[in-house]
């Protein structure tokens, strides 16, 4: 198992080494673990760095009357960790594709293998014949033909998507639209489970591609898809998942099935957990750079039906933690909405940037990053009150670069955290090869006097923190 072992000098007072060891945070691991392999998320964490936060900050007497939250669930990977550890799990996720995701790992204990393989097969059966002469209908007919089959499927094309080229190819997008609605007819859980598979699958056969973020294929120098397998992916899949469920159920079913497993779909700012009643927090919020996270997922929350329009997805930007820059960019400065004069400092400086380029230089940035850390002060507050006395909670962010100036987020978390009494028991760096180290050159990373140069490395950290002496709200 690789482990952090240099830890980077900061140069501050927080202690960036400690004497517990922490995975890589890096989520490609998950791709091949069980269970969190069924939907890979760029934006999450390792579950092995989860396994050693549960291992080194929860003691291992009366797991089962112990809670772990995460407040940014994401696809759930905490919670299938936590779960598997024998205690109650708890997440609050706004993305509706990530919520399902997760809603799918948590509740695979309950599936019946059984049940679930006759529909896979069932699929199977249908997907084969189906695309057997959906191909037929493109060699003989082309475009022309296959438009007659989307014609007839088209009530479960979503009404309101739109892409700047065509998202699927017409063979590609009959095959979908036919998956589509066989999924609608199940009953549930396999529905979730069959809409969890395609999510997953469905970019690798469109004409879009993660690079990281969701972007054309051409965009990326790739070639679009003239016609592709979704059987294929789709059931590869699926077998994943009948794999990882038998497997679930043999060594877990005796203390995942009694556990309490709440996935609740909404912004944790809306949080109803008791005072006190938390054990242990593990999460990762949006980072300060990621303004695309609920866009990368927009093909999903749209095919399969998990939004009914473009004013959800606005609604999604305007709930979410830290928003997105292109929502608070404009109108009014944006300040503090708590007492940290440094901090003041540093966004004001931020604000004195390049403001001939108004809302797309220092002006609209600095409104961004006083949303980002007020929230961040809402969550650090909510946090407080629900964790119980001597509780931790393990908080990853990373580091930022806007306008050419470094935000250290975790250090400026941590301060935040023992401003409200919090003990910070570190900072440890548990990532220094970041998605995005290669885009610091951009505009929006640097100045215009840097040349388009810096210096500084994108890292992960993950903030320590102990809820000793915490003042209850």
């Amino acid at each position: 198992m690789v482990r952090v072992g240099e830890q980077l000098a900061l140069g501050v007072r927080y202690d960036a080494r400690g004497d517990v060891e922490l995975h890589d945070a890096a989520a490609t691991d998950n791709n091949s673990l069980r269970v969190h392999r069924w939907v890979p998320w760029i934006a999450g964490f390792s579950a092995r760095f989860v396994e050693d936060a549960i291992g080194a900050y929860l003691g291992k007497s009366r797991r089962s009357r112990q809670r772990v939250l995460d407040p940014f669930a994401g696809v759930g990977t905490t919670m299938v960790e936590a779960l598997k550890a024998g205690c109650d799990a708890v997440g609050y996720e706004i993305n509706a594709f990530a919520a399902l995701a997760a809603r799918a790992k948590v509740e695979c204990i309950d599936v019946s293998r059984d049940a679930f393989k006759r529909e896979v097969d069932a699929f199977r059966s249908g997907m084969e014949q189906f695309e057997l002469e959906t191909d037929r209908r493109w060699t003989e007919g082309g475009s022309e033909a296959v438009g007659r089959v989307v014609e007839r499927l088209r009530g479960a094309r979503p009404a309101h998507f739109r892409s700047r080229i065509p998202f699927f190819s017409p063979p590609v997008e009959a095959k979908f639209l036919y998956a589509l609605v066989w999924t609608a007819s199940l009953g549930e859980p396999d529905r979730t489970l069959f809409q969890a598979a395609l999510g997953a699958t469905m970019i690798s056969f469109s004409n879009y591609s993660y690079e990281p973020s969701l972007s054309s294929r051409p965009g990326a120098g790739k070639a679009l898809i003239e016609n592709a397998s979704v059987a294929l992916p789709v059931l590869g899949k699926l077998e994943e998942m009948l794999e990882d469920i038998e497997w679930c159920q043999a060594s877990y079913r005796a203390t995942w099935a009694q556990r309490r497993r709440e996935v609740i779909q909404g912004s944790y700012f809306g949080s109803r957990q008791g005072a006190g009643t938390v054990s242990l927090l593990i999460t990762s919020p949006p980072y300060m750079n990621n303004y695309h996270y609920v866009r990368n997922t927009r093909p999903q929350l749209h095919w399969l039906g998990l939004i009914s329009g473009p004013e959800d997805l606005r609604d999604y930007e305007q709930q979410s933690f830290g928003k997105f820059w292109q929502t608070v960019r404009q109108g009014s400065p944006v300040g503090l909405d708590f007492d940290f004069p440094e901090l003041v400092a540093k966004v004001e400086q931020l604000r004195c940037l390049n403001v001939e380029r108004g809302q797309y230089g220092g002006p609209g940035w600095a409104n961004y990053v006083a949303t980002y850390f007020n929230d961040s002060s809402r969550f650090l507050d909510l946090a407080r009150v629900q964790l119980k006395r001597g509780a931790y909670a393990v908080i990853v962010v990373g580091n930022c670069i806007i306008q050419g100036m470094e935000f250290k987020v975790d250090h400026l978390l941590a301060e935040m955290a023992e401003r409200r009494g919090f003990r910070v028991e570190g900072v440890r760096i548990v990532r220094t090869k970041r998605v995005g180290n290669s885009i610091i050159g951009s505009s929006v990373r640097r100045s215009q006097g840097n040349g388009g140069r810096h210096d500084t490395q994108l890292y992960d950290a993950a903030l320590i923190l102990r809820a000793d002496g915490c003042r209850r709200g």
